[in-house]
């Protein structure tokens, strides 16, 4: 239920309007930022499409944004969904990115 302390996140530079490097430690965010990105993975993680909807829209991002760069302890969201067996959020995110619910899909 708990994620770690140190998840890896990551945002595409140019939806954040500055630069980060491809990969980041959580650390590297600035704080409003960084908790709003673990509440999002946190979210996915415990299958609550409430909160997750919550999450999204608190972090201002939209999920075609969240779904080019967030990366939840390594993962994109909807692997990391599949893979904590979070088929609720993982159906609601499929239903947002136009993706097929049933694929899991990860990137290259």
């Amino acid at each position: 239920m708990n994620l770690p302390r140190r998840i890896t996140l990551t945002l595409a530079a140019t939806c954040l309007g500055f630069s980060i490097a491809s990969t980041a430690s959580a650390e590297s965010y600035p704080q409003h930022i960084e908790k709003d990105l673990i509440n999002i993975c946190e979210a996915i993680q415990n299958d609550d499409r409430l909160d997750l909807r919550r999450a999204v829209k608190k972090s201002g991002l939209s999920y075609r944004v969240l779904a080019k760069g967030l990366v939840c302890n390594g993962e994109d969201m909807m692997t990391f969904a599949m893979n904590n067996n979070a088929i609720d959020t993982h159906d609601y995110l499929a239903r947002y990115l136009d993706a097929d619910a049933r694929a899991l899909t990860a990137k290259r």
